[in-house]
């Protein structure tokens, strides 16, 4: 996320013969030290480190080129950060990051970075996207548990119009193994019958294509079950243990087979899977699981492969790294904007660290990277049980007015409170529609629908505010015809806002007095700057 401290440039990850230098500096009795992360599919005893002396110990890996996340592994049973590095992932995971380019060079991302002082990959330009995705509001959803089946969902479509997301994000609707779990795929050709057949699926595409909204379909990639057919037919297109078992790196994750993927049958039958869906069922996308496992070279290969069938086609990347942005992918997480609204919430943060986290996280990616930013991800819980109730909205405000594409979870809309969360889908959950908060679905109904009506909320270019007061969040959406400030009081305390005084015409705002410039307990306020106020309004 935002960088933690100063760090020690000796301690850090940095390039070495072979590969990446980590070091790690142990207390005294540490018997092992060992390290996990995405370069190996956060295998726990996968590289262990050597003791170079009583209490350091030091490993060289070779790290493909990307955003890599990781955490020593002491004595077996301690997964920690690396103490000596200040950046921290935006996942809401706790993993220490850093990043590889091409050459080796390890890129660890530091304080200050800016549009005057940017980092050395904002340089380079990042895939240009299609409009519907820049200008989209993305909705996750099962189909079992928002609609029973693809017949349901397709009754629940005016729901989805109503609210204004433009963009619906399918979980897995292939076969499944034992363990239930829809990213459990033993099938990657077929569909689960219970949710319909083809046809129900494509007549769902089709009536979504109808109301102007695009459908992406989730795929698990690095991975299958273990009760996929191809274990016993294919077993050579798979990861294996000591014994020459077959197996899935990733810890606790039994249930799943991992693909080497070496193997460049495995890559084109895949990717002929992947052709098939678009041209058979006429999706616009897919979402990659645990992007961030998976080579780059093969993303590279299945963008190229998929956009020869589907010129505008959007692939999204379950991964922060920098480098699926150049060739692959046109969308990568953003988790971090969650986190630092909490730490502003909560006095731990303010809107200046809000606004030095964002320009580090957007210099430090090349340019025009779009990022996905969420209140709530299948990895979490609701967005009330992590910021508090009342911050929910006025998070929700920043969230909608901020550059990249917004995304919503099922249910999170009104606060639907049995989500907790990706694990209950293994167990059959459904969404409780009877429950949560209809004026929150209000709130978010009206956020999207002024996105979509405001070109500058979904083109313009950012500008922090300065001087705010604790607990606030400011900042300017412009594209040059014009210029739409956005004020979130995240505090329990009524705060007062000096510098836009009646600059602003309100277009939407909760506690707003303008006579005083004030805004109520978590208020917000999203409003147009009035003609002739331009100049010396806003600081």
């Amino acid at each position: 996320m935002d960088v933690q401290f100063r760090a020690d440039p000796a301690l850090l990850p940095h390039a070495a013969a072979g590969g990446v230098r980590f070091t790690f500096d142990a207390a005294p009795g540490t018997r092992s030290v060992a390290l996990a992360g995405t370069f190996n599919s956060w295998a726990g005893d996968a590289c262990v480190l050597e003791r170079v002396s009583p209490t350091r110990w030091q490993t060289v890996l070779p790290v493909p080129a990307g955003r890599h996340l990781y955490k020593f592994v002491v004595d077996g049973t301690a997964w920690i950060l690396d103490p000596a590095n200040p950046w921290i992932s935006e996942d809401g995971q706790n993993n220490s990051c850093l990043t590889v380019d091409e050459t080796g060079a390890v890129l660890m991302r530091h304080a200050g970075l800016s549009a005057d002082t940017p980092g050395p990959l904002h340089a380079r330009q990042a895939l240009a996207s299609p409009a519907w995705l820049r200008d989209g509001v993305i909705y996750q959803l099962s189909v079992p548990a928002f609609g029973g089946g693809f017949a349901g969902v397709c009754a629940r479509l005016p729901y989805l119009g109503e609210l204004g997301v433009d963009v619906l994000w399918i979980m897995p609707v292939h076969p499944v193994g034992a363990s239930g779990d829809p990213y459990d795929v033993r099938d990657f050709d077929a569909i689960e019958p219970s949710l319909g057949d083809a046809a129900s699926l494509r007549a769902l595409v089709d009536a979504a294509h109808a109301r102007g909204m695009r459908v992406l379909l989730d795929w698990t990639l690095n991975r299958s079950s273990i009760a996929h057919p191809f274990t016993r037919t294919r077993p050579h297109w798979y990861t294996r243990r000591a014994d020459g078992s077959i197996c899935y790196a990733v810890p606790n994750r039994e249930a799943f087979a991992g693909f080497d993927f070496g193997d460049r049958a495995l890559r084109r039958t895949l990717i002929d899977s992947m052709r098939g869906w678009i041209e058979r069922f006429g999706i616009d996308g897919l979402r990659f699981d645990d992007a961030d496992i998976t080579p780059c070279d093969f993303l590279d290969e299945i963008r190229a492969a998929l956009a020869a069938v589907a010129p505008d086609i959007a692939l999204i990347a379950q991964s922060y790294n920098e480098f699926h942005h150049l060739a692959a992918c046109d969308l990568t997480y953003e988790g971090g904007t969650r986190a630092m609204l909490r730490g502003c919430a909560r006095g731990e943060a303010d809107g200046a660290a809000f606004a030095r986290y964002w320009n580090e996280s957007t210099y430090s990616f090349p340019r025009g990277a779009l990022r996905m930013r969420w209140l709530e991800d299948k990895e979490q819980g609701r967005a009330s049980a992590f910021l508090g109730r009342a911050v929910h909205r006025p998070a929700a405000a920043v969230v909608m007015a901020m550059d990249g594409v917004p995304h919503i979870l099922m249910g999170q809309e009104f606060d639907e409170p049995t989500w907790t969360g990706w694990q209950v889908l293994a167990g059959g959950w459904k969404l409780d529609w009877k429950a949560g908060d209809p004026d929150l679905y209000e709130h978010y109904r009206t956020l999207i629908a002024l996105r979509r009506g405001r070109a500058a909320l979904r083109q313009g270019a950012t500008a922090f505010l300065d001087a705010l007061p604790p607990g606030a969040v400011g900042f300017m959406r412009s594209d040059g015809r014009e210029d739409i400030v956005v004020l979130a009081n995240l505090s329990v305390t009524t705060r007062a806002f000096a510098a836009v005084q009646a600059a602003v015409e309100p277009l939407y705002a909760s506690g707003w007095q303008a006579a005083d410039a004030t805004l109520a307990p978590y208020g917000w306020l999203i409003g147009t700057i009035k003609k002739g106020r331009h100049e010396g309004a806003l600081k």
